[in-house]
């Protein structure tokens, strides 16, 4: 364990990374000390990588994902003991490099046996467990989602295995998505742009609307399906991607249907810690795999890859669905 030695990715500008020193503060108390094995790439990550909704001036670490063997702990540290593997949420986004601190609090365990690091990346999964928690769904309600990317695949597989939705609709426009989504759910599962697609949503419009729509396709096309999807008389509207841009919307639907509009951040939980152990049981049974659309790695001190994964990320482009940098 070479702590001194400690390396990291900045941001260093506009499209580049690179592999510098990163000192550890000092630790405190309630403090595990991580010895990095992965760290997911987010999608705010892609727009950090570019300078955007950044946290100051070039350079800066980036990194919020993180999974790893908990080497030290502090004082009063209850829950974990050196040698743990864990997740992390929350907590610190400095977290792509080969040491971090990080509280107890936002960190759970996972099973010993883990030698897939970048399959354990479960960060993203409480996200889509405190969407799924705050949007209420009542045994039996029509449950659509719009747009089935990552998070999106992720909130199906809550949907599927482990929801009370009697009906669950999606809509994606990218046929390998698509096509993943019809794996999880294979009724209901349309492009919105397609024949029956459009047949599909003027069907639900007639039918009032459905009880509950997700939103997950950061695109005003998507936004604008989402309400048009949302039932008329206090439907949910759950927004899962609009978080670093801008969005427009028209606000007497809103408010003369009685849609009830909520957002999946952190930040709208003050329980959400309690969340990070519960995620971490529910992957142990198998309800979320988020391993399963990990589709791009890359070696941390492999810095032309990282920069190519990092990109790629933003782009979408080469079949991207989530990156993760190895350790």
């Amino acid at each position: 364990m070479d702590i001194k030695n400690n390396q990291g990715i900045w941001i260093t500008g506009d499209g580049v990374a690179e592999l510098r020193p990163v000192p550890l503060a000092k630790m405190g108390p309630y403090d595990l000390l991580i010895e990095t094995k992965a760290c997911g790439v987010c999608a705010w990550d892609a727009k950090l990588y570019h300078g955007q909704s950044a946290p100051g001036a070039f350079p800066y670490i980036i990194g919020h994902e993180g999974v790893g063997i908990v080497r030290e702990t502090g004082a009063l540290v209850t829950k974990f003991k050196a040698g743990d593997k864990v997740f992390c949420s929350s907590g610190g986004n400095e977290m792509m490099v080969q040491y971090f601190m990080q509280n107890e609090n936002c960190a759970a365990k996972i099973p010993d046996d883990t030698v897939d690091y970048g399959a354990m990346v479960l960060e993203p999964t409480v996200c889509v467990v405190n969407l799924l928690e705050k949007a209420g769904i009542r045994p039996g309600d029509h449950v659509a989602l719009v747009g089935a990317g990552y998070m999106g695949l992720i909130t199906l597989q809550g949907l599927v295995r482990g929801s009370w939705a009697g009906k669950i609709s999606t809509f994606e426009i990218v046929p390998e998505r698509l096509e993943l989504a019809r794996q999880l759910s294979p009724k209901n599962t349309h492009d919105p742009y397609s024949k029956e697609g459009e047949a599909y949503i003027k069907q639900l419009e007639a039918e009032g609307g459905v009880d509950v729509v997700i939103e997950f396709a950061s695109t005003d096309s998507g936004f604008e399906l989402a309400n048009r999807l949302i039932r008329k008389t206090g439907g949910t509207l759950v927004l899962g991607s609009w978080h670093r841009d801008k969005v427009t919307f028209d606000g007497t639907l809103w408010h003369m249907s009685g849609v009830n509009v909520l957002n999946l951040s952190p930040m709208s939980n003050r329980h959400y810690t309690d969340l990070i152990p519960r995620t971490g049981v529910l992957a142990e049974r198998g309800i979320y795999t988020p391993g399963d659309y990990l589709t791009h790695t890359a070696r941390f001190d492999d810095i032309k890859e990282v920069n190519r994964v990092l990109d790629i990320s933003g782009t979408k482009a080469d079949g991207y669905i989530k990156g993760a940098i190895l350790f």
